[in-house]
């Protein structure tokens, strides 16, 4: 999941509009900035999951942010709408994902295996955080409708690469929901190299 993190980050601007959107997106995709950092150091992505999307880890990092967000912003509030973005993020991979929560816990639900779904499902999250921050008049660059725009095509351009690379088989707009079967525009084929 990545737009609908944004998602919820415009969703958090709306309501707290004092906090920077910087910091609210910041907080959002902080698992996901830990799992890079811990990347730069050799850390196999998958090994670094763990550490930055599962229990305890990802609480203490949820308590952190708050803290240093509380600290730096000079605001109770804003920590404890850090901490909770944090944890959003945790819960919205959850149901995205298949990330173990802890060692040998329960795992997510996977939704990202339909991607179609989940882009789906992505898009009704930034287009309602969206219309929601758009009640503001700051900041002005978030609130114009390219914002959604660009970051829609760049989530279906993702799909689509996704789908290039494929075996022949399954490699169809409809595919995990229904079979591949040439005989519509969703269930057709695509005759395509992977273009990444």
């Amino acid at each position: 999941m990545i737009i609908g993190h944004v998602g919820v980050a415009f969703a958090a601007k709306w309501r707290w509009p004092r906090l920077p959107l910087g910091a609210l997106l910041a907080a959002t995709f902080a698992p996901d900035l830990l799992r890079a950092c811990l990347a730069l150091t050799g850390m196999p992505w998958q090994r670094s999951n763990p550490y930055s999307h599962g229990f305890p880890w990802s609480a203490i990092l949820a308590v952190g942010a708050g803290i240093l967000a509380w600290r730096i912003l000079r605001d109770r509030t804003a920590g404890v709408v850090v901490f909770g973005l944090v944890v959003a993020h945790i819960a919205l991979d959850m149901v995205s994902g298949n990330k173990q929560l802890w060692a040998n816990g329960p795992a997510g639900i996977d939704l990202g295996s339909f991607e179609q779904l989940e882009l789906v499902i992505e898009a009704a999250l930034l287009l309602t955080g969206w219309t929601l921050m758009r009640r503001l008049t700051r900041p002005r660059w978030a609130t114009h409708w390219s914002v959604p725009t660009l970051l829609l095509a760049v989530q279906t351009i993702t799909l689509a690469g996704s789908i290039s690379q494929r075996p022949y088989d399954i490699r169809c707009l409809s595919y995990p929901i229904s079979p591949c079967t040439n005989r519509s525009v969703i269930t057709k084929r695509w005759v395509t190299t992977p273009f990444w």
